[in-house]
């Protein structure tokens, strides 16, 4: 997921390999919806001295503040950033991962280092809620389906598969997400279709 900090990544154009932080969206993320891409754009984490919340506004573009990672202070640094292997990112190594409201953050001060433009995060949080839910919902299909003994690369198909047809009313359910008064029923007919598939 964007904002998923990971230890012992080398980004290429950099010496050594320590952490580093994944930029790519979560769109640009998965080749097959299932699948990850070949490379994710990623940038390097290292110490840093606190920065103060009123500095952000007029200065240090060139860093994403992430206060108490690990116990203290670091910073992404947008200056350092280069396409990493997937296949080297094992899940194990995961250090961290951010909020939805932190991935705003993220992706504001991305933004702002490019462009100098200041981004809404509430204009992010529109543009994206509907790809935080799915990704909740990924999540609890395949940690409940592993429970189970299904494979997880199986089961992370099955639910590219459910999330991307139709229901009863004809309706896509990934388009469904985009609509937050569909969500709850969604999550329920989700939860219905797993207790029928996974308990039999």
């Amino acid at each position: 997921m964007t904002g998923d900090a990971f230890a012992d990544v080398a980004v290429p154009g950099f010496d050594g390999a320590g952490l580093a932080i994944v930029l790519t969206h979560p769109c640009s993320m998965r080749v097959d919806g299932v699948n990850l891409a070949p490379r994710l754009l990623m940038a390097r984490v290292a110490p840093s001295n606190p920065i103060p919340l009123h500095a952000w506004r007029d200065g240090h573009f060139r860093v994403m503040p992430l206060p108490d990672l690990l116990g203290s202070h670091h910073s992404a640094r947008f200056d350092e950033i280069g396409l990493v292997e997937s296949s080297s990112l094992a899940q194990s190594s995961r250090m961290a991962c951010m909020t939805p409201q932190g991935v705003h953050l993220l992706q504001q001060r991305f933004i702002w280092y490019l462009t100098r433009f200041l981004a809404p995060t509430h204009l992010l949080a529109e543009v994206t809620e509907a790809v935080f839910e799915e990704a909740d919902l990924h999540e609890e299909w395949v940690g409940k389906a592993i429970a189970h003994g299904i494979e997880p690369q199986h089961a992370a198909e099955a639910f590219h598969n459910w999330i991307r047809s139709s229901d009863e009313s004809g309706s896509r359910r990934q388009d469904q997400l985009a609509r937050r008064d569909r969500r709850p029923g969604l999550r329920r007919q989700m939860r219905t279709h797993l207790s029928q598939t996974c308990d039999d």
